[in-house]
């Protein structure tokens, strides 16, 4: 199956995920950014309000045609319990009829308003296979271990 895998991240912990997903379905990665790239500062003051509000944001061209690919795995950011907005502008863009995986990240694991998620993403004429909240804390911890043990072994 021909996959792509789209994700928005402003840390590189969802990089670090999609990554990780796109190696494991040999798909292609591909990574959406927004025109005017946020600071962490600007991300955590308006980033919730515009998420819990589903505000599209600017995203740079998408430059990879998504009609030719059959399945697109989408990962994104949890800011204020919704997806990040970028996650708007990707949806938007999605073609009708493919199959869609959403995997978001977030540092406490939780995520609001799943099922409208789902059912807004299935109106845009996809079908949602698979929607998923990965917890990133986890991916901290295991990054310092792995740090912590390349320490070791080089001593």
């Amino acid at each position: 199956m021909n996959t792509l895998v789209l994700y928005y991240s402003l840390t590189g912990r969802t990089h670090y995920e999609a990554k990780r997903k796109a190696e494991a379905l040999s798909g292609e990665l591909y990574e959406v950014r927004e025109q005017r790239r946020r600071s962490l500062l600007s991300a955590n003051i308006f980033g919730p309000g515009q998420a819990r509000k589903r505000a599209l944001v600017f995203v740079e061209p998408i430059a990879v045609r998504m009609e030719e690919y059959d399945r697109i795995v989408i990962l994104c950011p949890i800011w204020g319990g919704y997806p990040a907005p970028a996650f708007n502008s990707i949806v938007a863009e999605l073609p009708a009829g493919k199959e869609v995986e959403i995997v978001l990240t977030s540092d406490t694991g939780r995520a609001k308003a799943l099922d409208e998620l789902k059912t807004r993403v299935e109106r845009m004429g996809v079908t949602v296979t698979r929607l998923e909240v990965i917890r990133t804390e986890d991916l901290k911890k295991r990054d310092r271990r792995r740090r912590k043990r390349m320490k070791q072994n080089a001593e």
